[in-house]
């Protein structure tokens, strides 16, 4: 089902259409036959790269590709033609709803972004937000949510950071994700921000890819994903189950409770990579390479997320949550967890909307912001800590809020200091560590969709207990909260914004945490929320419920004290503060006890035996308590170095009543307190003693490791100042080409559009071909002679139908080429327009043919003036015909126009010999007389009487005469008719 990720400005589908995530991408996928869809992103010296690409990609590969480019919006430059030399495929110009076909590649057009729907290209025009173009972002979004794991994106050549969120995308929807090696690319930093999200499969030079693709997108995991056909399916899920335990053991975390589908699709994909032929030889490879334990661990977190994801979502989320923040007590805290984080936006976004209510309600500067952001990934959580983000979230953010919450760096953002600081970011398991409490709002968005029914059964219980009383639990589109009705109101059915109810729920009493999912076999959760707890549960049930009624507040912590387990309510002892996050029970612990705590686990380290301290006091909603806690070493092969630290509360510190004049029992308990007091201080001191001791002997050696680094870097330094002045030579001659060759482009510019106003504006259709017959470029009065478009040029001409009824252009074209001889022609179209079709060959500036050059010139008017004429000439000639005596019509220099065939008898004469020659050379050539000269010389003389021997007829006394006719009122020139009349056959006619 195709969900893009919409642009503020751009229209491909409605965006609830768009996000839709449903069972139809596997409906769709029995239905219509995919094919793999290949996206080849790319901006400044990319196109080389494709070429090396083409020319070593098969013309029969199977695939389909579509290549987005930075192209200049006025200069269409014909990238389709100057590709198609590099491939037998045929190379065109994407148009609006083209069905893509395999073995074909498409380009998109200049100042236009593109999408893909069902398999047909979408164009829209460009986005003219401010910052750089995403257009490969764009088209990577759409193509990942139409094609899913037939989607491959390749990242080229380019400067920026277009392509780094698409490639997350098609990573998440089960794509596959290829970059140019960065030396080889002329420019880097696309390729290598795509390679820093740590999601590329490829790193290789692009004459490599196409082999490595090929193998890729050939191999049976891949042409069985979309199918029935899984390689788990033809077997079974031993070899599933050994591959979640390797998981586990290396890192901890059990997927046991995730959707098989997700899991077996992204383990194929890994067999696919590795060419492996299936799960049995995976496992084993799993085994003999850790490494790619940790890289399927990653690609099974993959999480997209942006900005605002969903702006009208945010909105309805705005409204709901100022509205519950306005009714909250000033001096409550506003407590917020986003639950699966991933790279930090959704956090950062929620920060924003909070900065904003409190900006705007003037009476509560001073309440207190715990933003909660976690996310089982520790990549993606360092990620959201730095708080860095690429040039391409400005299509996410508005122009202020980036210019008020954000500090531009390099090629990118960084989020400004005061937003940071609300949020606390840390690696956090949802399925077993211990949730975050009186919340306001829980955010947990796309996250549920990974899980099975059952963990997303019980993870609801879990966020109804963390939440306060018309607390707000935002979720995913696809997401609800099942069969917890009971336990929220619904304020926004479709955003899916949820209040948590009073009273006791169905939720409420079902909560069950911490999760122990790795000893229970699924049938064990199946109807945990339906029915009571099963016998078999009993004894479990009854053991947690001692824990969590009876046994003191504890937790789990390694020796740097960084808490792994926490059992019980310990909001008493330890604190959350601002800034970075940290789970760290030194800095998490209460004031009271933190050196307490410190020297307790530091000797208990050294000693490997438990340390005890009683009858410390802490500060607890304003009243004094004593608390007592006990740090014990645990002696487990599977908890090396790891100790338990149990807090035990005494009750709030009691005052004793006076005993007598000498004194008081409350002057001896303050001299006890204070003596145990110093006790406890004098250990801490020698503690601290000993700590500075080890600490200053660490400082001594690494100062003499500084000293010799420093020299080191003196002398590197040295170096880097001998190459910074080479450079700068180097630069100055790179800056002296660089001006020639922008001198050379603005004089190729300014030809470029002399030529292209004059074929634009001439009345001639042109067309240039090359010696295959490819058009390489036409003028647009060609479009009413065939039946071409801008994406045509690339194409054969003898792919295109044209107008005219004339069948063998073709073969005239080849002739020229061939024969290097020129041919016109007069052709006729469909429309019975006539045209004069010159065909020449096209001379390159080194003289040589590189093809044809094809010109029509209109001559229908030209046509219908020869078609009257040769009808008035008919009508002429047989009205001539018709007189009795010989006569003559010529024209205005003397040529025969007519002649009847009484003068052709007279004088025994052939038409043919004088049609169209001069009169003159007639008289002189065959009669010998001057008489007719002066005749026809002197306009006032009309009539001759001439008696002359002429030739083959012999002596005939004639009477000539000549009529002027003008062609016109205004001219002089005249039409001569001239009539013989024979004397003497007038003399018998008329006795």
């Amino acid at each position: 089902m195709t969900r893009s990720v919409e642009k503020s400005n751009h229209k491909l589908l409605k965006e609830e259409e768009l996000s839709e995530m449903t069972l139809e991408q596997s409906e769709k996928s029995k239905q219509t036959k995919f094919f793999p869809i290949i996206a080849m992103g790319g901006s400044a010296g990319s196109f080389y790269a494709f070429e090396k690409f083409f020319l070593h990609m098969p013309v029969d590969c199977g695939f389909a590709f579509v290549i987005i480019m930075h192209l200049d919006p006025v200069q269409n430059m014909g990238v389709a033609a100057l590709l198609q030399k590099s491939t037998g495929m045929p190379v065109v110009e994407a148009t609006d709803g083209t069905k893509l076909v395999i073995n074909h590649v498409y380009v998109i057009p200049p100042d236009r972004d593109m999408g893909i729907h069902n398999g047909h290209l979408l164009l829209f025009n460009a986005s003219r937000s401010k910052g750089a173009h995403m257009s490969i972002d764009y088209f990577l979004q759409s193509l990942a949510e139409d094609q899913w794991n037939y989607a491959v994106a390749i990242i080229f050549s380019g400067m920026g950071a277009d392509g780094e969120t698409g490639v997350r995308m098609i990573k998440e929807k089960l794509g596959m994700a290829m970059a140019q090696l960065p030396e080889t690319a002329e420019y880097s930093s696309m390729p290598a921000a795509s390679i820093e999200t740590g999601m590329v499969d490829y790193v290789l030079a692009p004459e490599e890819m196409p082999a490595k693709l090929i193998q890729y997108l050939n191999h049976p995991a891949l042409k069985a994903v979309g199918t029935d056909e899984l390689l788990l399916e033809r077997n079974n899920y031993t070899h599933l189950n050994k591959i979640l335990m390797l998981l586990r053991s290396h890192t901890g975390h059990d997927f046991t409770l995730y959707k098989k589908n997700t899991i077996t699709r992204r383990v194929e994909r890994r067999i696919a990579f590795h060419q492996l032929p299936d799960y049995i030889h995976y496992v084993n490879y799993l085994r003999e390479n850790p490494q790619e334990i940790e890289t399927l661990f990653k690609e099974l977190l993959i999480g997209v997320t942006k900005f605002f994801r969903d702006v009208p979502a945010f909105e309805e989320l705005k409204d709901l949550l100022y509205a519950k923040l306005l009714k909250k007590n000033n001096e409550d805290p506003i407590r917020v967890w986003i639950a699966g984080c991933s790279t930090g936006e959704e956090a950062y976004s929620i920060a924003i909307l909070i900065m904003e209510f409190l900006a705007a309600v003037k009476s509560r500067p001073q309440t207190k912001v715990q933003i909660f952001a976690t996310d089982l990934d520790p990549n993606a959580i360092e990620h959201a800590r730095a708080g860095f983000y690429f040039s391409n979230i400005i299509s996410e953010i508005s122009a202020e809020r980036l210019d008020r919450y954000f500090v531009k760096k390099n090629n990118g953002y960084v989020v400004k200091k005061e937003v940071r600081e609300m949020i606390v970011f840390a690696q956090h398991n949802l399925i077993k560590d211990a949730p975050f409490t009186r919340l306001d709002l829980l955010c947990c968005r796309n996250v549920m969709i990974y899980l099975t029914t059952d963990l997303q059964k019980k993870l609801m219980p879990i966020f109804h207990y963390s939440l306060n009383i018309g607390g707000l639990l935002f979720l995913g589109p696809a997401e609800s909260v099942g069969p917890f009705n009971d336990a929220f109101n619904v304020l926004d059915s479709k955003w899916r914004l949820y209040e948590r109810k009073e009273g006791i729920s169905n939720a409420g009493k079902m909560i069950d945490f911490p999760f122990n999912i790795t000893n229970q076999p699924d049938k064990t959760i199946k109807g945990m929320t339906d029915k009571p707890v099963a016998k078999s549960l009993l004894a479990e049930r009854f053991h947690k419920v001692l824990l969590d009624s009876y046994s003191p507040a504890s937790l789990l912590v390694d020796e740097r004290g960084e808490i792994s387990y926490i059992n019980g309510k310990v909001d008493k002892y330890l604190r959350f503060s601002s800034g970075e996050a940290s789970m760290n029970i030194h800095k998490m612990v209460v004031e009271e006890l933190r050196y307490a705590l410190g020297n307790a686990i530091h000797q208990c380290a050294l000693q490997k035996d438990k340390i005890e301290y009683t009858g410390l006091k802490i500060d607890y909603q304003g009243q004094a308590q004593l608390v007592d806690f006990t740090v014990d070493y645990l002696n487990d092969i599977q908890l090396q170095n790891m100790f338990v630290v149990v807090f035990i509360d005494q009750g709030p510190v009691k005052k004793r009543k006076t005993a007598g004049a000498k004194g008081s029992l409350t002057q001896v308990s303050a001299v006890e307190e204070l003596e145990k007091e110093l006790t406890y201080t004098k250990q801490q001191l020698h503690t601290t003693i000993e700590q500075m001791e080890t600490s200053l002997e660490e400082l001594k050696s690494t100062n003499e490791e500084l000293q010799s680094t420093n020299e080191e870097l003196q002398s590197t330094n040295e170096e880097a100042l001998t190459t910074k002045e080479e450079m700068q030579s180097l630069n100055e001659e790179l800056m002296t080409i660089n001006l020639q060759y922008q001198n050379k482009a603005e004089e190729l510019t300014r030809m470029n559009n002399d030529m292209k106003n004059l074929l634009d504006n001439t009345d001639i259709g042109t067309i240039f071909l090359d010696n295959n017959l490819n058009i390489l470029r036409f003028t647009p009065q060609v479009n009413k002679l065939f039946n071409v478009i801008s994406s045509d040029v690339g194409r054969s001409i003898t792919h295109i139908a044209s107008n005219f009824d004339y069948p063998s252009i073709e073969s005239a074209i080849v002739e020229v080429i061939e024969k290097l001889n020129g041919k016109e022609l007069e052709v006729k179209n469909k429309s019975n327009e006539w045209y004069n079709l010159r065909i020449m060959p096209y001379r390159t500036m080194d003289n040589f043919i590189s093809g044809a050059v094809l010109t029509f010139t209109k001559i229908t008017p030209v046509k219908a003036l020869e078609s009257k004429f040769s009808s008035l000439l008919c009508y002429i000639q047989d009205a001539v015909d018709r007189l009795k005596h010989a006569a003559i019509i010529l024209d205005r220099e003397g040529r025969v126009l007519v002649v009847n065939h009484a003068f052709l008898k007279l004088f025994k004469l052939r038409e043919d010999e004088i049609r169209e020659q001069f009169f003159m050379e007639i008289v002189h050539n065959r009669w010998n007389t001057n008489k007719l000269d002066a005749l026809l010389d002197d306009r006032q003389k009309t009539e001759l009487y001439l008696q002359h021997d002429f030739q083959g007829i012999g002596m005939k006394t004639l009477m000539i005469s000549v009529q002027y006719v003008p062609e016109s009122k205004t001219e002089e020139q005249a039409v001569s008719i001239v009539t013989f009349i024979e004397k003497e056959r007038e003399q018998k006619e008329n006795p």
